[in-house]
């Protein structure tokens, strides 16, 4: 009889220090504020992409394809979408396939549907016009190869 008391006591002693602090808990829960922050591009990937970028944005990226020294053979635009910013780069997520001629010495010869990459240059296009013509400029040697 003795050791049940002695359980009893202990159990009932227990549950009131277990649960004294449970009342603040329960306000600190319910005072609890949050509030969700957007990230945004910043510094010079801002300056290059400008304000028009937004997560859910289907907009065009480009896809470089080099030789084994990492010089730029080949250039194509690709439709993608974003799926989330932080200030140094932007996570893309094709929405079409794109399939380049393998060169040597180069394993993967373009993006499928659905893969993902960093954007960390800002090569973002609003328009597929936009990034031909950027192509146009700054890789006018790889377009001969493709046309």
């Amino acid at each position: 009889m003795r050791q049940l008391t002695s359980v009893l006591l202990v159990a009932i002693v227990a549950g009131i220090l277990f649960s004294c602090g449970s009342g603040k808990k329960s306000q600190q829960i319910k005072d609890y504020k949050y509030t969700e922050e957007k990230a945004a591009v910043a510094g010079v990937l801002q300056k290059k992409v400008g304000d028009w970028i937004k997560e859910g944005v289907t907009c065009y990226g480009i896809v470089i394809l080099t030789d084994k020294d990492g010089v730029p053979k080949k250039v194509r635009e690709i439709e993608a979408k974003v799926i989330s910013i932080q200030p140094d780069k932007i996570k893309m997520k094709a929405v079409e396939d794109l399939v380049l001629a393998p060169i040597a010495g180069c394993t993967k010869v373009g993006m499928k549907k659905g893969e993902t990459w960093e954007e960390i240059d800002g090569d973002l296009f609003q328009t597929r016009d936009e990034a031909i013509k950027f192509i146009d400029t700054k890789y006018p040697e790889t377009q001969l190869l493709i046309k």
